[in-house]
């Protein structure tokens, strides 16, 4: 009880340290997730409060003499979009931070016949090298934990968390084949993730070499448009030829382009690389023209004499949009 009292005075005391601490730590991990190149779905921190300090102390106090054994007054969460990521995560943390390997769990490593909660855990503390720096030097002491999880594996423990029950042990004999059902599809939908991203990047690796050769089996999607307005010397052309009716295509906004021309092409039943093409070759007078009435149009209204840009690739949406007029027309 003594021991108590003396940490939660400390604690009271070293509040708004820890506070500050939390925030340096979490802007620490974030700039370091920046440099590595690995992108995120969230990360957050906290301090505890009183409370659960209090309940942590009369639970285990008997174990610690002062705060600095506390290991988990701050807390980081990262939560990642791939459970592979979870690996990239853990390779900073270990390159980047002292860890404390007693306090350090891998609650990934389950029994083979087991399915679960599942999350990497570390306690770290600051370098010795980022020490010497002004912003860290009063945080000699101090540790925060870290937990690292992807989202499906923070889905799952969110859900055990509503549910009131942590763990298979807890959970009622009658529900348990279902607990268990469910934490495997989750497992395993991991994986799939995994797989799913693997077989999307190899697809885009090959996806211009598949349109140099057989054009007409390639499909219009989100990764062959793409190449296509990279590397189609008939889609080019023609946006060269346009620059000099415009400012020339210099910037880039490949999901702008691709979100307003796919549902159009779509609609209008061009399936191919080779149909897009072709649709290029038969209507680059009337595309020359609509370009011209749409400059004329967007002068009026500006009321300027600089020239009108466009976004590489924007020959896409005027072929879309000349095309449906056309069918229209047709309708009328």
């Amino acid at each position: 009880m003594e021991n108590d009292n003396k940490i939660l005075t400390e604690f009271y005391e070293l509040k708004t340290k820890y506070t500050l601490f939390a925030d340096l730590s979490y802007r620490l991990v974030q700039s370091l997730l920046k440099s590595y190149g690995i992108n995120v779905h969230q990360l957050v921190f906290r301090v505890k409060d009183e409370k659960s300090l209090e309940g942590k102390l009369k639970r285990k106090g008997d174990k610690y003499s002062s705060i600095f054994q506390i290991t988990d007054i701050v807390g980081l969460r990262v939560i990642t979009y791939f459970e592979d990521d979870i690996d990239k995560v853990s390779k900073l943390i270990e390159n980047e931070f002292d860890i404390d390997i007693s306090n350090s769990i891998d609650k990934r490593q389950l029994d083979l016949d087991k399915f679960g909660y599942r999350s990497l855990h570390y306690v770290l503390g600051i370098k010795k090298e980022r020490l010497q720096l002004t912003e860290y030097k009063a945080y000699e002491n101090f540790k925060f934990e870290i937990q690292i999880r992807s989202i499906l594996q923070h889905s799952w423990a969110e859900i055990e968390h509503d549910l009131g029950y942590k763990g298979a042990v807890e959970i009622p004999n009658t529900a348990k084949r279902t607990f268990y059902r469910v934490a495997a599809l989750l497992e395993q939908a991991d994986i799939e993730f995994v797989k799913l991203r693997e077989e999307i990047l190899m697809y885009e690796n090959s996806v211009s070499e598949q349109i140099k050769v057989t054009p007409s089996t390639v499909l219009l999607n989100k990764a062959s448009l793409r190449s296509l307005i990279e590397n189609s010397t008939i889609i080019n052309n023609f946006e060269k030829k346009m620059g000099l009716q415009l400012s020339p295509a210099t910037e880039e906004n490949f999901d702008f382009i691709i979100k307003n021309s796919l549902p159009k092409l779509e609609s209008l039943r061009i399936q191919s690389v080779e149909q897009l093409e072709s649709e290029f070759k038969k209507h680059e007078h009337d595309l020359t023209e609509y370009v011209i009435i749409t400059k004329k149009a967007v002068k009026g209204l500006s009321n300027t004499n600089s020239p009108t840009s466009f976004l590489k690739g924007a020959s896409i949406i005027w072929l879309a949009n000349v095309l449906m007029n056309k069918n229209k027309k047709l309708e009328v």
